[in-house]
């Protein structure tokens, strides 16, 4: 028989075991839980912080990066066609599926549908071409990228003419989004909506389409507030999704004094800041690295709150600065931005 002495010692080291077993749950459950969702008008939940793909077109570092994302508690991936990188997520998502470390419900998938294919009978082509890539039966959204339709079946992504100008193509935008409600229908996608569309661009699809853009996603940071377009996207029940929300790390914005004075004061960081004033906006965010320490960074962003002075000391700082510009374009007539400035 074993003596009083082993036997405390064995009950001792079940229950560190069982404690520690716990603590990972709780963790773990918590680190889900943290993370709010917003609700689209169709019912399908969105997850409010996620992680953008833009550049990212390194086979290894796109595995890496989704792996590690998944690791830390993202349930949201932002990827397009034009990405290039559809194939690596799609192959890292399978491998997360078949190991059993997430199902497929549990994570949200975004792409989006490329400028060449924006023919209604080419939006279901270009489209297959992404859920194929992705391997899988449904995106949880699509997006139509740009509202500019460029020449299709050129071989290029962006096909140019001699004085590097944009080959486009004269496509009405509805024509493009009745596309996408063919998609929807068929069930390729479980939510729709447009990305870089200006306000007269989505008047044009609500008035004239059966389904309602569910999102938008734009460019947003403190140096780019969109407050007009996005109270008419609250105003219609169209979420709103922001790229770049830290201007690609501009240096400029990182130093601006209000900021760092507000990091300070909450102890976070300046970016942590910027996706905190974005979310309090009632905005989604997908930030993009290829860094783990920041995938942690910016998901840290739930234990604190701005107070209404500095939320409107963030939004101060607008200087109508839009980074994405697509100036080779500018001549298309869906067009989003306004030019020369680009700025609105």
């Amino acid at each position: 028989m074993l003596s009083t002495t082993v036997r405390i010692v064995i009950i001792i080291a079940m229950l560190a075991i069982v404690s520690v077993v716990l603590i990972v749950w709780l963790v773990n459950t918590s680190s889900g839980l943290q993370i709010p969702n917003i609700e689209l008008v169709n019912g399908v939940i969105i997850p409010q912080i996620g992680l953008g793909t833009y550049q990212i077109q390194d086979e290894a570092t796109a595995k890496r990066i989704i792996g590690e994302a998944i690791d830390v508690g993202y349930r949201h991936i932002d990827t397009a066609y034009h990405y290039q990188n559809e194939k690596f997520i799609g192959d890292k998502l399978k491998d997360l599926f078949d190991r059993n470390v997430i199902n497929r419900d549990d994570v949200f998938v975004t792409t989006k549908v490329w400028n060449t294919f924006h023919r209604k009978d080419s939006v279901i082509r270009g489209l297959n071409e992404s859920l194929q890539a992705l391997g899988l039966k449904q995106v949880d959204l699509a997006l139509i990228h740009f509202p500019m339709a460029f020449k299709e079946d050129t071989g290029e992504y962006i096909p140019v003419d001699s004085n590097g100008l944009t080959l486009d193509l004269n496509v009405d935008i509805y024509e493009t989004w009745q596309g996408m409600e063919q998609a929807y229908h068929r069930g390729m996608a479980r939510s729709i909506g447009v990305s870089n569309f200006n306000i007269s661009q989505l008047q044009h699809i609500i008035k004239n389409g059966f389904v309602k853009p569910l999102v938008n996603q734009v460019e947003i940071h403190p140096y780019l507030t969109q407050e007009p377009l996005v109270d008419f996207c609250h105003q219609h029940n169209i979420v709103v999704v922001a790229y770049s929300p830290i201007a690609k790390a501009n240096q400029t914005l990182f130093n601006e004094p209000v900021l760092k004075e507000i990091a300070a004061k909450h102890e976070k960081t300046v970016a942590q800041v910027i996706m905190k004033w974005l979310v309090q906006r009632n905005i989604v965010v997908i930030p993009k690295t290829t860094k783990k320490e920041r995938l942690i960074e910016n998901f840290n962003i739930f234990d604190f709150q701005l107070t209404d002075t500095e939320m409107r000391q963030i939004s101060g700082l607008n200087k109508d600065y839009r980074i994405t510009r697509f100036t080779n374009a500018r001549n298309n007539p869906n067009y989003p931005y306004e030019w020369p400035l680009a700025s609105k």
